[in-house]
């Protein structure tokens, strides 16, 4: 007898596919094939037996002998997924995450780029455009007028919801399977904050000032948002590494964390992750380094610069283009009203027009001449 069930967003889904398929064998439901664009599962009606399920992605997704031979056996494979399982009751060999960790911050990316420009959409152009709708008859329109704005807005919204369900779901499985965790400082002495805005334009100005830091004496505890946390006491020779990079590779921690760096910070943004990494040193012994390429690393902070500098560009034309409407209807006489919202967008103007200056000043004859 063969069963079917729809399960839609499955491949961002695993761990909670995995739990489910493995509830399915227990009620005598055993898994038999995949519809991969259609996402309706197979199942067949068996015995009921307790059984353990691992998605694998990869381009070339093959069951390694090792795992073979701990019990794991290939239940379904389509295009580049494979789902395996194993009815050991103890197992202690697993299939690697690195294939489904990558393909889902592959994936977060591109959808939290979707997100960004759905949210501009939904509050510049259609949120002011259906409120039109609104206050006009409805009876003299013709039903295409409010349905596409409609559908447009459920698009929006449901990319905007899918975005945050993959930056969730990368999160745990980072946590779970990989070292990401920050390597944090108890602080048994004084400590003290210091604020740094837009700290993450400039790695190489950051690296510096924290080297200097440790060098006065200054321990950094943790990183709070704009705010570092810093504790008094003695001075210390102290290596600090910070970058942004696009995406994170599975083994990326392990390999920096065994080569005796500590991970002092993560954050993940719509542009990418970016880290800090230190590494303490003694007196006479060279700087360490992570020998990244330098210019790859300059490529890549350039890259940072203008994925940023290219939003706040974009919100300073947006309020550019309203001021200058708001003075084409403005009568001279008029409502103090007009005379604030004019008033309030020119000083926002103006502070955006000056906050590009400074990071564009601070970026190109700062942060360059130190790569």
């Amino acid at each position: 007898m063969t069963i079917k069930r729809w399960r839609p967003l499955w491949s961002y889904r695993v761990e909670e596919t995995e739990q489910w398929l493995a509830e399915m064998a227990r009620v005598g439901l055993q898994l038999s094939n995949i519809h991969r664009f259609s996402r309706l599962f197979q199942f067949e009606k068996m015995a009921s037996i307790e059984t353990t399920y691992q998605i694998q992605y990869g381009q070339s997704a093959q069951l390694a002998k090792m795992l073979q031979n701990n019990g794991w056996q290939e239940v379904v494979k389509v295009k580049h997924w494979q789902i395996v399982k194993n009815d050991h009751p103890s197992i202690s060999l697993f299939p690697s995450r690195d294939g489904v960790l990558s393909r889902i911050s592959s994936h977060q990316d591109k959808w939290s780029s979707f997100a960004i420009i759905s949210a501009w959409i939904l509050l510049i152009i259609f949120m002011p455009f259906c409120l039109m709708l609104f206050m006009l008859d409805f009876e003299d329109l013709a039903p295409i007028w409010w349905m596409i704005p409609i559908s447009i807005i459920i698009l929006a919204v449901s990319n905007i919801r899918l975005s945050i369900l993959l930056k969730r779901q990368l999160k745990d499985l980072e946590k779970k399977y990989f070292n990401t965790s920050i390597d944090e400082v108890q602080a048994t002495g004084k400590t003290f904050r210091k604020w740094k805005n837009t700290w993450a334009y400039f790695p190489k100005i950051l690296e510096r000032w924290l080297m200097e830091m440790a060098a006065q004496g200054n321990r950094l505890v943790k990183v709070n948002g704009n705010f570092f946390i810093f504790e008094e006491g003695q001075n210390e020779k102290v290596s600090y590494f910070c970058e942004m990079r696009k995406r994170i590779e599975p083994s990326y921690f392990d390999m920096h964390k065994e080569a005796g760096w500590q991970l002092k910070h993560k954050t993940t943004q719509h542009f990418g992750s970016f880290v800090i990494w230190a590494k303490q040193y003694k007196e006479g012994e060279t700087i360490p380094t992570l020998g990244q390429d330098i210019t790859e690393e300059r490529k890549q902070t350039f890259r940072t610069y203008l994925k940023r500098i290219a939003s706040l560009l974009f919100l300073t034309v947006l309020n550019l283009i309203h001021l200058l409407l708001r003075i084409k209807d403005y009568k001279f006489g008029g409502d103090i009203g007009d005379k604030v919202v004019i008033g309030i967008l020119a000083i926002v103007v103006l502070l955006s027009v000056g906050i590009l200056i400074s990071i564009s000043y601070t970026y190109f004859f700062k942060e360059r001449k130190l790569h």
